[in-house]
């Protein structure tokens, strides 16, 4: 197997690869990426770090801690988040992140080639990847190299409508920033950009502005640093933090432009990471993402070498949930959106919101259902009903189950049992899933809490606690209010029935 890019992404693909006892060999560029790209690592990536066997590399590397967010968003009050007391991410230098990446690799014994990739091409027995220094005969391919997309520019779907232009540059503090600014990612909007900047040390800060190409002098002028400067001067709170700082410039220019691609895996191919797609920094989750895309390659792999039968569905189950991750962000991305847009009215962020909406295939107004889960969080989000939560019926369901001294619960008319795939020990299996006459597709799991087994534990039982007493046997685990919400999921969705009782939804469709 050989993965071509080094990146994050090609990092933990080809490490866990070699956990997973299997040979994977890295093609990367002959040099690190210089030292001007900084990024965030959100103290949510935490577990998929460690999933990608990176934890030490990572956690031992001196990056600077990310000790919460500073927004000011929409022209609101700022807004801060702090993720508390021994609860950090980090702030990385993005080549420092890939060298101590490598390093880690290396030292596992994975084969790292440092050359210039020419093509990549399909042969009879797979792959055959051209190098500025030789020829690799390949049966898979994994495509990790970003915006390039050595396999994935082929299929890919870019959104025109938002195209983005990063400006980056960095300023230094003389004797360092305040307390707070020295672990916060900085985000500000305004009416035809918005503007970020992380910390690379406690007196450096990478400092980002995010504009529309089109609207921009670039062709004419060719004055990146100007630029910037005139993109932050629009960011009031952003340019008051850098009052008194040295411009360390020069300013540097990225495409950051959307895209997702038709398919993310097929014969002897996967896309990972932002090769397959690519997803507003707003969120800070790019690395993160690209952590658990790498990581789910791993696993895809893994199954398909050891028990190749589960070929097609693992390939399927791939591409479903890279699909259903950038659906995801974009979802997610719809409420910051449509608030700029209706405190500014300008096309930027009227385009933006629309685009996201359309990717996400959801209405004007209209948001995700429930919590908002990182999408990267999700072991198998194809199969997560988290999203069933804001439903009318699961809470009707919900306030029913709490009002009720006995609920005697049984299985719904309904309901039905579907093997569909999830993730098992580093593998894709094919395991039972829910399905009802108001749940078109087989769900398993509500905020990790097992559908089909509170369907089996709820059998004879009469009282709320029996159940979840019953669910918690042989060593499960769960929050009892993530149980009661998994619990009325099941109720509100038919998978269970309670004695003389309906859903408001439910009687209006046997009314009419």
């Amino acid at each position: 197997m050989t993965c071509v890019g080094g990146g994050p992404t090609g990092s933990s693909t080809a490490n866990l690869l070699n956990l997973f006892g299997h040979s994977a060999h890295v093609v990367t560029r002959a040099a690190a990426p210089a030292a001007w790209l900084a990024e965030s690592i959100p103290a949510s990536a935490a577990s998929v770090i460690a999933n990608a066997g990176l934890e030490e590399a990572i956690g031992t590397a001196g990056f600077q801690r990310n000790g919460g967010n500073t927004v000011w968003w929409a022209e609101r009050p700022e807004r801060s988040e702090h993720f508390g007391e021994g609860v950090s991410g980090v702030h990385v230098e993005r080549g420092a992140l890939e060298r101590a990446m490598h390093a880690a690799l290396v030292d596992a014994g994975v084969r790292i080639d440092r050359s210039t990739v020419r093509s990549v091409e399909r042969t009879a027995g797979g792959w055959r990847v051209r190098t500025s220094e030789e020829e690799i005969e390949t049966g898979w391919v994994i495509d990790a190299t970003g915006r390039g997309g050595v396999v994935a520019r082929r299929g890919r779907i870019e959104d025109r409508p938002t195209g983005t232009l990063a400006l980056c540059g960095w300023w230094q503090r003389p004797g360092g920033w305040e307390e707070e600014d020295r672990t916060h990612t900085l985000i500000e909007s305004y009416a035809d950009g918005w503007a970020w900047s992380v910390p690379i040390s406690n007196d450096v800060r990478c400092v980002t502005a995010m504009v529309d190409p089109r609207e921009t002098d670039l062709e004419r002028t060719g004055d990146l640093d100007a630029m910037l400067h005139r993109e932050l001067a629009k960011a009031p709170n952003l340019s008051t933090r850098l009052e008194g700082t040295m411009y360390r410039g020069k300013a540097k220019a990225c495409p950051a432009s959307l895209y997702t691609n038709e398919r993310f895996a097929g014969d002897g191919y996967l896309l990972v990471g932002d090769a397959g797609s690519f997803i507003d920094p707003l969120s800070s989750y790019g690395v993160k993402k690209a952590l658990a895309s790498g990581w789910l390659a791993a696993v895809t792999l893994h199954t398909v070498i050891t028990d190749e039968s589960m070929t097609s569905v693992a390939l399927d189950f791939f591409d479903a949930r890279e699909k259903e991750v950038y659906r995801r962000y974009r979802e997610l991305s719809i409420p910051f959106f449509e608030e700029a847009a209706g405190e500014y009215g300008t096309p930027f962020w009227e385009q933006r919101a629309e685009a996201a909406r359309r990717a996400a295939g959801v209405t004007r107004g209209s948001t995700f259902d429930g919590a908002p889960i990182d999408p990267a969080d999700r072991v198998d989000p194809a199969q997560d009903a988290d999203a069933l939560l804001g439903h009318r019926d699961v809470r009707e369901a919900y306030e029913e189950l709490r009002r009720r001294p006995d609920i005697d619960l049984a299985p719904g008319q309904s309901l039905e049992r579907v093997d569909r795939p999830l993730i098992r020990e580093n593998r894709i299996v094919l395991e039972a899933h829910l399905k009802s006459a108001s749940v078109g597709e087989g769900v398993r799991f509500v905020r990790n809490v097992d559908l089909v087994r509170v369907v089996d534990a709820a059998e004879g039982k009469d009282q709320v606690p029996d159940v979840f007493e019953a669910y918690m046997r042989g060593g499960r685990t769960a929050a009892l209010p993530d149980f009661l919400a998994a619990l009325a999921v099941c109720v509100g969705k038919g998978f269970l029935e309670l004695p003389d009782w309906r859903p408001t939804s439910w009687r209006r469709t046997i009314q009419e």
